[in-house]
Order: structure tokens, then sequence, then C-alpha cells
């Protein structure tokens, strides 16, 4: 059997892609980026994470804005460490 190789533009597989019903959009990103699963595990981690910190500080995570939540991270990682 023949090999046939179709050239198609780029601009129009991302066309198709749009097209695509959700779970077979999943598909094609966890085809692209094998890590995926292990990526998910980590921002869903992280956001535990966060909201654990937030509520040792008395600090409602989820009712910030998105510009509250930068200037809270960056005076986090900016705070001296804590004494030993």
């Amino acid at each position: 059997m023949e090999t046939v190789t179709l050239h198609v533009p780029e601009e129009q597989v991302l066309e198709w892609i749009r097209q695509l019903s959700p779970d077979a959009k999943q598909a094609v990103i966890r085809t692209l980026l094998p890590e995926l699963d292990r990526l998910e595990m980590l921002v869903e981690y992280g956001g535990q994470r966060i909201r654990e910190l937030c509520g040792q500080r008395g600090i409602r995570w989820d009712v910030l804005s998105d510009v509250e939540r930068e200037a809270l991270i960056d005076a986090w990682l900016h705070e001296p460490p804590p004494e030993p």
C-alpha cells in the first residue's frame, strides 16, 4: 500500500481542531502534551496548598481578585524566612 502525503495549511488544521468536541480537544492536547496529567496534578496540589496557607492566615483565597492574589503571592515571596 502506498502512503499519500496531504499538505494542509496549519491554519486549516487549527480550524479543524476548534470544531472538535471538548473531549476530542482534550485528546489532542494529551497527544501533544504527554505530561499534561502530571501538570494538572501539580496545579491541583498548588491550588489546595495556597488555600491552606491562606486559611492559616485568615485569608479567603477564593474571594480575592487576580490582582490581589498576585500581590499576596508577591508579598509572600519577598517575606524574610522565619527564624529557626
